[in-house]
């Protein structure tokens, strides 16, 4: 199995932003990361977990981390990025219970990643064999220096 950089070097995200603890897989078409959901999570809620709609932004920072993988390849930091919208994000759940290790796939359906403009990733996330949340995002990927 490939040792993958730190997450935090493969997104423009610091600090708690940072929803993914690491890269699982990554070839060329989608990425496999995975995270655990702990009770110093930003979003965590006592007694609930995080809700299942800040799964959004777990699919688009592993749509990112495979971009970021992409600007490292070529020796160049992460471009910024931007989710523009997604189809039909659908959760099975309400919420990611304290404890679960999830899994958040994105496979690229069109674009390219690591060439900027306009793409679109089908999405998953899944624990324990189940899928509990599903989406198509579509993302803008900003070449350039754009941070502030």
């Amino acid at each position: 199995m490939p040792a993958y950089p730190a997450i935090e070097e493969l997104l423009p995200h610091r600090g708690t932003a940072v929803l993914l603890d690491a890269v699982l897989e990554d070839r060329p078409g989608g990425l496999r990361a995975r995270t655990l959901i702990r009770a110093d999570h930003p979003y965590f809620v006592a007694g609930e977990g995080v809700p299942a709609w800040v799964g959004i932004e777990m699919m688009a920072q592993a749509a990112a981390a495979h971009a970021g993988l992409r600007a490292r390849d070529s020796q160049m930091p992460p471009n910024a990025g931007m989710l523009l919208g997604t189809r039909r994000y659908e959760a099975l759940e309400p919420w990611f219970r304290e404890g679960m290790e999830l899994e958040v796939s994105a496979e690229q359906e069109f674009g390219a990643t690591g060439e900027g403009g306009v793409s679109a990733c089908v999405c998953a996330i899944r624990s324990g064999g189940r899928t509990l949340a599903t989406a198509t995002l579509v993302v803008l990927e900003i070449i350039g220096e754009v941070r502030p």
